[in-house]
């Protein structure tokens, strides 16, 4: 009779198990970055996601380095690079102790999207002279570097 009511235990914690795992929900987190002017390279954390709009996923909660900058076909910058560090909250239900509830209990997935708009500014232009002032003087940095003796 013992063996008879621990083996229905055994069988019921293993069909709780199953079920839990095929019916357990999860949260889906994505996040959006957009700019004005569209088309701007997007960095998160310094790596490389897309275009603008882009949107991505992610797993952890927290601040994140976004870099933003737009070039021309040959690589110029067309308007000033622009690096934020923006906190992603997490929503109640991805707070200790709720988290567990909403990650392994509740039969549904859950989205958690963030949006996130940025303006670029266009890019400042140096004067012409300013300009030519600073290839000079880096020319010459670049001489006196060649005139150093190489040390071995």
């Amino acid at each position: 009779m013992y063996g008879q009511i621990s083996k229905q235990v055994f069988v019921f914690v293993v069909l709780c198990l199953f079920s839990c795992a095929t019916l357990c929900g999860c949260v889906l987190r994505s996040l959006t970055i957009d700019s004005s002017p569209a088309g701007a390279m997007v960095f998160l954390d310094d790596e490389p996601i897309g275009e603008t709009p882009v949107t991505t996923t992610f797993t952890y909660y927290g601040t994140r380095k976004i870099t933003l900058e737009k070039i021309d076909a040959e690589g110029r910058l067309l308007y000033e690079r622009k690096i934020v560090y923006e906190k992603i909250k997490p929503p109640l239900y991805q707070i200790f102790p709720f988290d567990f509830f909403s990650e392994l209990v509740i039969p549904a997935k859950l989205k958690d999207e963030h949006y996130l708009t940025y303006q670029l500014d266009p890019l400042k232009q140096l004067p012409k002279e300013e300009i030519q002032k600073k290839v000079i003087k880096n020319a010459e940095e670049l001489r006196e570097r060649l005139r150093m003796p190489v040390s071995r």
